[in-house]
């Protein structure tokens, strides 16, 4: 190179600082953390004003009146749906029905995940992509066939025909997990 070249490319102006990498990652972590607060926020209004309301007497919320905030706490609302017997039915069901379907998805999915996922057979694989597809078909083209075997079994109106359907719908999805979990494990 000349000594004339050097001298033009020394005397070009400067166009701008380039951003450094550093500077970039900063400003990029300072966008992501206002965007995940402004996202907390946004999931977090509705639990807030739920408690909130909980806490009202029915005067104060048919007031409308500052629906943020509450002038006095009141904890009747929670002691008289403690004390309501049709909640504690209503508990214990939901607590039995629970621990049922949950007991049965998870030995019905982690049996079947664990031969899909290690074990080799004949269609094994084509086994896995149907347990897929089942957990694709939607909930509501299953309702009318899950009523008429619910009604040949005699529970319609039994808190039990919902240990039975919703394992239907639970199966197939913690199958396909579990699948992908087994596969993992190193063998």
């Amino acid at each position: 190179m000349s000594s004339a070249t050097l001298a033009a490319g020394a005397a070009a102006p400067r166009r701008g600082r380039k951003p450094s990498i550093a500077r970039e990652r900063r400003w990029a972590l300072w966008t992501s953390y206002i965007a995940l607060a402004i996202f907390a926020i946004g999931f977090l209004i509705p639990p807030y004003f739920e408690l909130v309301t909980s806490l009202k007497t029915s005067q104060e919320i048919g007031s409308g009146k500052d629906p943020w905030f509450t002038q006095h706490l009141f904890f009747g609302n929670y002691t008289s749906i403690i004390h309501n017997p049709q909640f504690q039915i209503f508990f214990y069901n939901s607590v039995k029905l629970t621990i049922v379907v949950v007991c049965v998805t998870m030995v019905i999915s982690v049996l079947a995940a664990y031969a899909l996922a290690r074990m080799r057979f004949f269609g094994s694989q084509m086994f896995a992509t149907g347990v897929f597809l089942t957990y694709l078909v939607p909930e509501s083209l299953l309702f009318i066939p899950l009523f008429k075997e619910l009604a040949n079994l005699h529970l319609i109106n039994n808190t039990w025909a919902l240990a039975f359907v919703w394992p239907t719908l639970s199966v197939p999805f913690c199958t396909w997990i579990l699948i992908g979990y087994f596969g993992s494990i190193p063998k």
